[in-house]
């Protein structure tokens, strides 16, 4: 895959990522509970700084580039996948729902395993 293509895949990513953490907000606004144990404006401003960070890629500044995915691999891999793993137990308590769980968990494993793919540019 040529590094647009991979880049339009990120940056798709990117809009769900930040859909969610916005959703999520929007909901807790109104009452509802937390679709995830991550705080939304938290997942808002991460997912923002990985957009932002797609910039390098599209401006070819490769070293930046791959800087920022090494740096997002351990975000999205230690916190975001491997953090939903662990809860997985305890979906029913901390999680809106288990549609809420799956979603983010794939969106953040899909995420990952982008960024593990833009390594070798």
């Amino acid at each position: 895959m040529d590094l647009d293509t991979l880049l339009k895949y990120q940056f798709v990513y990117f809009l769900f990522g930040l859909g969610f953490n916005v959703l999520n907000y929007l909901h807790m606004s109104k009452g509802g509970k937390q679709y995830s144990p991550t705080p939304p404006k938290a997942g808002a401003t991460t997912m923002t700084l990985y957009g932002l960070s797609l910039l390098f890629g599209v401006y070819r500044n490769m070293t930046a580039y791959r800087g920022c995915m090494y740096f997002f691999i351990l975000i999205l891999g230690l916190y975001a996948v491997g953090n939903n793993l662990r809860l997985f137990r305890q979906m029913k308590k901390l999680y809106l729902s288990p549609v809420t769980y799956f979603a983010g968990t794939g969106m953040n494993a899909c995420g990952m395993v982008l960024n593990i793919m833009a390594l070798g540019y």
